[in-house]
């Protein structure tokens, strides 16, 4: 299985960030109820390796349509703010 790649993050506070690009080499998504990047963190130095795209490592939202056995099967995500989160965009409820 390829992990799917973070297609864009516009939360350019994050310190994984440069860009509307993510460098963490992978993300977490999702808590029981809300599709949120876990993560995303704001900090006062960069994070990541500014030569990777982030993947999707693992998702906790069980009810997506991309969800199998906590596994994202999206081609590709984006994340980006939703309300006052930062939230996977492409999640969509099965």
């Amino acid at each position: 299985m390829e992990m799917p790649l973070v297609n864009k993050c516009t939360a350019t506070e994050c310190a994984f960030n440069d860009e509307e690009n993510c460098h963490a080499l992978a993300i977490t998504i999702g808590e029981p109820r809300q599709p949120q990047c876990d993560t995303f963190v704001t900090a006062s130095v960069s994070g990541g390796d500014p030569d990777s795209v982030a993947h999707v490592g693992a998702c906790k939202m069980a009810d997506c349509r991309y969800n199998s056995h906590l596994e994202c099967q999206a081609p590709g995500i984006s994340v980006g703010h939703e309300h006052d989160l930062v939230d996977c965009l492409t999640y969509q409820p099965a």
